[in-house]
């Protein structure tokens, strides 16, 4: 497997990210408690993105090729949110406070905050995860951001299903368990490998059991 080490930290600069503010929120939670996720194209300034890709603090590792019933190829590097580097804290703080402001709008609870974050690295032909929903340990939402590379991505629930190709500063939202509503469920969701050079995202996470709890 090529290393994960061959990108960043490419930037030490700390952003301002109130780019975020501009996604139009209300529509953003409108379209989660419809569909259970949205795709915020764009949504990241390149500096941000190279902000969030020099923030990684901790070493990579090699993903289980099989987890539950999940096949993946990659690296992962995971950090505790309160463990990071402001940049990543601010972020994740932004994100929450615009989606809770728009759901007690619309009359839905706030978003739990996200307290886990993981780094992922997907080599160039190869790296990629299978159809999944997210563990029924992550409530809330997750933010899915990719900082490096384009690669498909379908949400596979709903007729028909959706695919696009993500791209650096894309964020897309999906919700977790029991956020909005206490049956809400993480879509179905899959990534093909990169077609063209290799993928990095960053994902944050809500554990209802405590950061770094087990979560299968």
């Amino acid at each position: 497997m090529r290393s994960a080490d061959t990108i960043g930290p490419v930037s030490g600069v700390v952003p301002d990210l109130r780019e975020l503010r501009g996604c139009g929120w209300s529509t953003v939670v409108g379209r989660l408690a419809e569909c259970g996720w949205v795709r915020l194209p764009g949504a990241l300034s390149q500096e941000s993105v190279d902000a969030l890709i020099a923030s990684r603090r901790v070493d990579w590792h090699d993903l289980p090729e099989v987890e539950g019933h999940v096949h993946q190829q990659g690296q992962g590097a995971y950090q505790p949110l309160a463990e990071c580097d402001d940049v990543v804290r601010r972020f994740a703080s932004e994100l929450v406070d615009q989606l809770s402001e728009a759901a007690a709008a619309g009359g839905w609870s706030a978003v739990p905050k996200f307290n886990e974050v993981t780094w992922t690295f997907y080599p160039e032909g190869t790296g990629h995860i299978t159809p999944h929903r997210d563990p029924p340990a992550y409530g809330g939402v997750v933010a899915v951001c990719t900082l490096v590379g384009r690669a498909s991505f379908s949400i596979l629930d709903g007729e028909p299903p959706t695919q696009w190709f993500t791209a650096p500063g894309d964020v897309v939202v999906l919700c977790g368990h029991g956020w909005p509503r206490p049956d809400s469920l993480c879509p179905r969701h899959t990534v093909e490998p990169p077609e063209r050079g290799d993928r990095m995202i960053m994902t944050l996470r809500s554990n209802r059991r405590g950061a770094g709890a087990p979560y299968l």
